[in-house]
């Protein structure tokens, strides 16, 4: 196999970089984005293994319907067995009568599902990866937010053009205020880096990080 030249190996390893805005919407900077993170190929696999059993996990399990032997009814057959010209029959509880018990019903099952860690980080690379492709990952400058304040966020979120798509914010630490103040806004939704999980970041159009978040994240499932 032929080398590749200097090249061609040099732009391989030059790392992805992006805006980062402040709160009026202007790019005062740029942040690299790890490859380890936002460059690799997706895989589709993990990313469905990963979702499938976030969805599955969230069921209870407690359908329950009752056989013939747990419904309340009499045990006394329900007439005699000759001379009615009726086909025959016998406790009021068998599952082809009015009342009687379900057969075949559901009952309470465990239904949890656990992915393997290395499968889990593939899974949150390859989405952050697919967000990257597509430009639809942002980074914002820290900011705080000393009492809540929706109409705060929507600014922010219609200066980087955000607004009106599904909206994943990720902040370094969870926030009161900020938490607050977007749980008010259609399609946006906060999360720490801690809690996000790959349903959160495939469900979203765009993934707005703020610069701590990013550290965060790169330094959690980059290449560090």
């Amino acid at each position: 196999m032929g080398q590749r030249s200097l090249s061609e190996s040099g732009s391989s390893l030059a790392m992805a970089t992006v805006d980062v805005y402040d709160v009026q919407g202007k790019a005062v900077g740029k942040a690299d984005l790890d490859d380890a993170l936002f460059g690799i190929e997706p895989s589709e696999g993990a990313i469905y293994q990963t979702i499938k059993a976030h969805q599955t996990n969230k069921r209870q399990g407690t359908a329950a319907t009752k056989t013939r032997a747990e419904v309340f009814l009499t045990k006394r057959k329900m007439y005699r067995q000759k001379g009615t010209g009726r086909a025959r029959a016998g406790k009021a509880s068998s599952p082809i009568r009015v009342g009687g018990g379900i057969a075949h019903g559901p009952q309470p099952r465990f239904y949890k599902e656990r992915v393997p860690q290395k499968v889990r980080v593939l899974a949150l690379r390859s989405a952050f990866s697919l967000k990257a492709s597509s430009d639809g990952v942002k980074v914002l400058q820290d900011f705080e937010m000393e009492v809540p304040k929706t109409k705060t966020i929507a600014e922010i979120m219609k200066a980087m053009e955000v607004d009106g798509d599904k909206t994943l914010m990720l902040i370094d630490e969870h926030d009161g205020n900020i938490a607050k103040s977007c749980r008010n806004i259609p399609g946006l939704s906060v999360l720490s880096v801690g809690q996000v999980c790959t349903y959160d970041v495939m469900h979203a159009d765009r993934v707005v990080f703020t610069e701590s978040a990013l550290g965060r994240a790169q330094g959690l499932w980059g290449a560090s």
